[in-house]
């Protein structure tokens, strides 16, 4: 038996070649026609792509036209290779191991070019667009309207938001939207009605030629080449961008706070927030309510609420409500006629957890002092951050937000900050401020287009010369405030919560000038005179006199 094992063994070898062989063939069929499959798709992009460059003006892809060209003559170079190496290979003079991996290289190659060609296709495929505003907010419509008033032309403008609806005035939500009572409720708050304008309804656009792209999210913003690309990997391009994409609400879970994602714990930045509180409100009628935070969306929330007949706790960490602007004796105002109006008030504490029943719904807030109150409903307000980061590495950014120059122009060419997004020149003191405020929107908005539109012509307009102003309405007092609150504060006037109509004010003196002014229940001309007196800085001994001669203000 031994003379056998050297046959076996040949065998064996030669079964080995014989195996090899067909495993090389097979490999080399398989591989040669996915190669064909990907020459066919490559040949199908570089048609489409062709058309496209024919077809669309030069400005679709003018930043990157040399690189599609150069991508063109590659699938070109290549297909060339790959012809001249199927015919050595037919011809036998190459080995078969040989061909079997310069087959393997080149579809490596084609795998590589597709990649470009899908992102050269996708250019030439999107949307295209002269303006882009991204962020449907309040600055969003009033920017549609400067446009409009600019000569917008059809079709040049897009608004990309991710809002189901058209640009509204947001504040109208923590206030009217919540009454029991005469509610508002949209058509009637569209912009621009806050600022005593026509109201934008959506036909309104449709008539103007303007496309609201609603209910889209922006996933990826590509500033150098001008593309924005949705969650559902839509695109949309643009010669100038308008960024008015606001800010997003920050919320206990971002901290990692014990039961905040129980139900029935609200947040409220857009109106489906809103909506979704008001059924909270009814369905939870006439219940206890903790409001989390003591500033604007605290007071107005809190006020609403109260208005609602629910039993209303408010919590807030600071030793007095709204410290970025109120002092401490114009927040005891405040806090007093909230006491008056039945509000509870916890100062210098915060909600560190949350109790929720079998259903799942919040019913009771844990308190960081040991305190424990129950809950039907908990609204939270603890501040807002602006929404940056599509942008982060793109733009420059200072103090949270994206820096722009007077014109609200960003550091990348054709790209325009507005609202709250936008750290921006304030010229009146000399300073970069980011401004988290209705009236800052709207005023930013018409500034970036009418800068926009002064570019393209050639001319020059005045720098962006904001006046700072806040302002709140709640139960029945209604307060503004112009200016800048630094210096030293002087209060004048009736400051008494249980008063049938508090009319009061502070005054900001800083180096013997005025350079703020709070006024709560102020008529139309006595607001328009603070406003005054804020933006030219008056001296502060006609505030002194006025004082003195028991005048409130003229």
């Amino acid at each position: 038996m031994g003379f056998l094992a050297p046959i076996c063994e040949r065998i064996m070898f030669i079964w080995a070649l014989i195996t090899r062989w067909f495993r090389y063939q097979r490999n080399l069929e398989v591989n040669m026609n996915t190669l064909k499959r990907m020459l066919e798709e490559l040949d199908s992009q570089t048609e489409d792509i062709g058309k496209k460059l024919e077809a669309e003006p030069p400005l679709l892809i003018r930043r990157h036209e040399d690189e599609v060209y150069e991508w063109l003559e590659n699938v070109e170079r290549i297909k060339i290779r790959i012809q001249t190496i199927e015919q050595l290979g037919e011809r036998k003079y190459l080995s078969r191991a040989h061909f079997v991996r310069l087959v393997d290289e080149k579809i490596g190659e084609v795998k590589e070019l597709l990649q470009k060609g899908s992102l050269y296709s996708e250019i030439s495929m999107k949307k295209q667009f002269k303006y882009v505003i991204i962020g449907g907010g309040v600055a969003a419509g009033y920017a549609a309207r400067e446009f409009v008033k600019q000569g917008l032309k059809p079709g040049e403008l897009a608004i990309i938001s991710k809002e189901a609806v058209a640009p509204y005035e947001r504040p109208t939500l923590s206030k009217a939207y919540l009454f029991p009572e005469g509610a508002a409720r949209l058509p009637g708050f569209h912009v621009c009605v806050g600022s005593g304008g026509e109201r934008l309804l959506p036909e309104w656009y449709v008539k103007k030629g303007i496309e609201l792209i609603l209910s889209t999210e922006i996933a990826e913003a590509d500033l150098d080449m001008k593309i924005l690309t949705s969650s559902t990997r839509r695109t949309f391009g643009f010669q100038t961008l308008i960024i008015a994409t606001g800010s997003r609400v920050i919320r206990l879970t971002d901290f990692g706070v014990q039961g905040a994602d129980a139900k029935n714990i609200f947040y409220l930045r857009e109106i489906s927030d809103a909506d979704e509180l008001v059924e909270a409100i009814r369905a939870k009628k006439k219940g206890k309510v903790v409001i989390v935070g003591g500033g604007y969306i605290g007071l107005e929330v809190g006020a609403a609420m109260r208005i609602n007949q629910f039993d209303v706790t408010m919590v807030y960490p600071e030793t007095w409500c709204m410290p970025r602007l109120f002092t401490k004796e114009i927040a005891a105002f405040y806090e007093a006629y909230y006491a008056n109006k039945g509000i509870k008030i916890i100062k210098g504490t915060v909600a560190v957890a949350f109790d929720a029943d079998t259903n799942g719904e919040v019913k009771a807030v844990k308190l960081n002092d040991d305190r424990v109150l129950q809950a039907d409903i908990v609204v939270v307000g603890v501040g807002a951050k602006p929404l940056t980061e599509l942008f982060k590495g793109q733009v420059d950014e200072e103090k949270g937000g994206i820096r722009t120059d007077g014109m609200l122009k960003t550091n990348v060419p054709d790209v325009y900050a507005v609202g709250d997004v936008t750290t921006f020149p304030l010229k009146l003191y000399n300073d970069m401020r980011r401004i988290e405020h209705v009236d800052h929107a709207r005023k930013s908005a018409e500034q970036a287009v009418k800068a926009i539109r002064a570019s393209e012509e050639g001319k020059s307009i005045e720098v962006y010369d904001y006046l700072p102003y806040f302002y709140s309405r709640a139960f029945d007092l209604s307060w503004k405030f112009y200016g800048d609150n630094v210096g030293d504060p002087l209060m004048f006037g009736d400051k008494n919560p249980a008063s049938g109509k508090p009319k009061f004010g502070t005054a900001w003196i800083k180096n013997g000038k005025i350079v703020g002014v709070f006024l709560e229940g102020g008529t139309d001309e006595e607001n328009k005179a603070i406003a005054t007196m804020a933006r030219v800085q008056t001296p502060a001994e006609y505030l002194d006199q006025l004082k003195k001669e028991g005048y409130f203000i003229a």
